[in-house]
């Protein structure tokens, strides 16, 4: 976290951020003594990229919104959920209205239906070995066509830089001022300074608090095996 905070720092001097802004982990910041959650998924360039896609006119009657991903054996598979509602809700612009999941030891599948009728679905499997990154994708399906945050038929998200030798290489920066970090780091950084740039503090505490009843509600579903609804 200390290379992650100096990053931070940097932001904060650069931009003249008035702010103290401290990294709790890579799901929170602390301004000014309060803690607040950043998600920082929201922060990645491909999603960020794909919700322009969905919502500035490029795709038309847009019905599904798929997403994948596999993680390690020893995931919360909740804790990815969380996340993966998130960004169904990021992309699309629009609010979850109801919920149906199915869930076996380590592998979910839930249903997701948002307030418009486009229905989204989240597949998540705990199955990896120890260190192995997550694999995950995302696609929007339409009238007009599919968009997606990986190259279509990728079952992989390539890197930018290869090097090959008696020691195999890869390298992909992905922010040309936070030189260094991985793809994850860097949006943990930019997500903290856009809290502490915006002070929406209000909305973040709001919209953890609307996803935590989300992952509830799916955990009531698993359980019951009853579709369950969320005001929105």
């Amino acid at each position: 976290m200390e290379i992650l905070q100096k990053k931070l720092d940097f932001l904060l001097k650069k931009y003249s951020i008035q702010v103290n802004a401290v990294l709790k982990d890579k799901k929170t910041v602390i301004i000014d003594g309060r803690e607040l959650p950043i998600f920082p998924h929201r922060s990645e360039r491909r999603f960020i990229e794909l919700k322009k896609i969905v919502q500035e006119g490029t795709l038309d009657g847009i019905s599904a919104m798929r997403a994948m991903e596999i993680a390690e054996k020893t995931s919360d598979i909740y804790e990815i959920l969380y996340r993966e509602l998130d960004l169904c809700e990021f992309i699309l612009g629009k609010s979850i209205k109801s919920v149906m999941a199915m869930e076996n030891e380590n592998v979910l599948n839930t249903v997701a239906v948002a307030d418009d009728g486009v229905v989204c679905t989240v597949e998540i499997a705990a199955t990896l070995k120890k260190r192995e990154p997550p694999k995950d994708k995302h696609e929007v399906i339409s009238r007009s066509g599919i968009a997606c945050d990986i190259v279509v038929d990728a079952q992989l998200k390539p890197d930018s830089i290869y090097v090959f030798g008696e020691e195999n290489q890869k390298f992909t920066d992905t922010d040309f001022e936070l030189f260094g970090l991985s793809e994850k780091e860097t949006a943990v950084v930019r997500a903290a300074f856009a809290a502490a740039k915006n002070k929406n503090f209000d909305d973040l505490i709001a919209t953890d608090k609307r996803l935590c009843a989300l992952v509830e509600k799916s955990k009531k579903s698993a359980y019951s095996g009853k579709k369950e609804s969320i005001a929105v």
